[in-house]
């Protein structure tokens, strides 16, 4: 009998600590969004700009989109990557010399009321955010807060 609890103990708790699935959207849907995206609006590798950071541990490919609005609510970057499970990418407003981004936006100058619009096909995609010296070598520079919208299940943030 002991031994059967235990058994029963362990499968409950291998249940328990399985991921969750990941969400399939329907269509791209919005999964977090950011403001105070700001670009000096100086060319790659100078200057200051707003890289974003993506990975997806959804089990399947994702279309991700990166959509970015003027202070002034009109759109100044556009792109949609479709991002492999378990690949990472980056994009940024401009060319930032420690990012190997996949994708630069080319926002030209953005006053730091521009926001950040992230959208996905998948649940399990996870984003990070900063404005950072785009000449630097170091990864330094200030995080911009992403607020979660449409959240992965299990997960917090």
């Amino acid at each position: 009998m002991t031994k059967l609890l235990v058994a029963a103990a362990l499968t409950l708790a291998a249940t328990l600590a399985q991921p969750a699935t990941a969400v399939t959207f329907p269509t791209l849907t919005t999964i977090y969004v950011g403001s105070g995206v700001y670009d000096s609006g100086d060319s790659t590798n100078a200057g200051v700009a707003t890289v974003v950071s993506c990975s997806n541990v959804s089990g399947q490919s994702a279309n991700v989109r990166f959509l970015v609005l003027s202070a002034a609510g009109t759109a100044a970057g556009n792109q949609t990557l479709n991002l492999q499970h378990g690949r990472s990418a980056v994009v940024a407003t401009h060319g930032a010399v420690s990012y190997s981004e996949v994708a630069a936006l080319g926002t030209g100058s953005l006053e730091e009321g521009a926001v950040l619009n992230i959208e996905s096909t998948q649940s399990g995609v996870f984003c990070t955010a900063a404005i950072v010296n785009a000449a630097g070598f170091a990864h330094e520079g200030s995080p911009l807060h992403l607020v979660r919208i449409n959240g992965h299940p299990g997960a917090e943030e």
